[in-house]
């Protein structure tokens, strides 16, 4: 897409973008185009019986290895607790920001349907912040859905597929963990979309709004 240049990727906690996007974003660095990154919160969580499933410290450590190893071009991690994420004008002005800053004509973003309370909180204050930017894609994070995620845009990820593993493998305590619930559902949504679009593999997206 000739209209896709400065993209920003929004999401609520480490791992989101490359689960919802990884290969997409993998693909338009390769072309030369700018991708930038903003997360809400610093990721660590604790069990309803107090285990601490990933830490603070370890989410953000592997937050920027995933960084450096995608080559994004900008990154900015804003380490808020998950416990506490809620709409604000705050958080709206932090993504305009950096549509300003950078120039940014494409976010990607995740779906507002999405049953992750802090991943529809990001979505709700992308779409409060885009007023003025020319395409708008929803990506989906969490599989457990009351909603089905229907797609319209798609972009072959084919040369981009195990980039986006890899860049998943680097969030270790999650991947021990779910490692391969994530990878049977990657696995089958992009092959599912790239039949849909006559490609090995894809990744599928919802537009809010798109300028050809």
């Amino acid at each position: 897409m000739s209209g896709i240049n400065n993209i920003l990727a929004v999401g609520a906690h480490p791992d989101d973008l490359e689960m919802m996007a990884g290969g997409a974003l993998s693909k338009w660095l390769s072309q030369g185009k700018a991708v930038h990154t903003l997360i809400f919160t610093h990721g660590g969580w604790t069990s309803p019986e107090g285990e601490v499933v990933r830490s603070r410290d370890s989410a953000v450590k592997e937050n920027k290895e995933v960084v450096e190893f995608m080559k994004y071009t900008t990154s900015e991690h804003l380490e808020y607790d998950p416990l506490s994420l809620r709409f604000s004008d705050m958080l709206t002005v932090k993504v305009l920001e950096s549509v300003s800053k950078y120039s940014i004509d494409t976010i990607i973003y995740p779906w507002i349907n999405d049953s992750h309370h802090d991943h529809e909180v990001v979505s709700r204050v992308v779409i409060a912040a885009s007023r003025r930017v020319k395409n708008l894609f929803q990506g989906q994070i969490n599989y457990y859905m009351d909603q089905f995620f229907t797609p319209n845009v798609f972009v072959d990820i084919t040369e981009h597929w195990e980039n986006k593993i890899d860049s998943l493998k680097l969030f270790q305590t999650q991947w021990e963990r779910s490692g391969k619930d994530w990878y049977d559902f990657l696995d089958a949504t992009s092959k599912y979309y790239g039949k849909v679009v006559g490609v090995e593999r894809a990744e599928g997206f919802i537009s809010n709004r798109i300028l050809l």
